[in-house]
C-alpha cells in the first residue's frame, strides 16, 4: 500500500521583514534623548551660582540651601529617569514612553528655572 498523492506544499515562511529605516529613528531618538540627559546632568550642579547675587536675610529660593539643593538635583533626577524610560520605550517599542522622557526632562529644566528666578 503506497502513497501515490504529491506532499502537501508548505506554506512560505515568512522571513523577518527589515526594519532598518525603524532602527536608524530609534537610534538617532535614543542618542539625541541620552545625549539631552548626559548634558544636563554635567550643566545642573552650575545652576548654583544663580545664588551668587544672594545676601544676607535674603527671602528667595535660589538662596536657601534647600532652594540650591533642589536647583541641581531635579534636573538631574530628570535626566536619571529620561534615560530609564528613554531606553524602555525604545526596547519596547513605545513612542508615548519616550515622548514622555522628552517631556520629563523639559520638566525638570523648567522647574530649575523657575527655582532660579523666584
Amino acid at each position: 500500500m503506497g502513497n501515490d498523492q504529491a506532499p502537501a506544499a508548505l506554506p512560505p515562511l515568512d522571513e523577518p521583514r527589515s526594519d532598518v529605516g525603524s532602527f536608524v529613528l530609534r537610534l538617532l531618538v535614543g542618542t539625541i534623548l541620552v545625549g539631552l540627559a548626559g548634558l544636563t546632568a554635567l550643566t545642573a550642579p552650575m545652576l548654583v551660582m544663580a545664588s551668587d547675587s544672594c545676601f544676607d536675610g535674603d527671602s528667595r529660593i535660589i538662596c536657601s540651601a534647600g532652594g540650591q539643593q533642589a536647583v541641581v538635583y531635579i534636573p538631574v533626577l530628570a535626566a536619571a529617569s529620561s534615560v530609564l524610560l528613554t531606553v524602555r520605550g525604545l526596547a519596547l517599542r513605545r513612542p508615548a514612553t519616550v515622548l514622555a522622557a522628552l517631556c520629563l526632562l523639559v520638566l525638570g529644566w523648567l522647574a530649575a528655572l523657575i527655582l532660579m528666578g523666584s
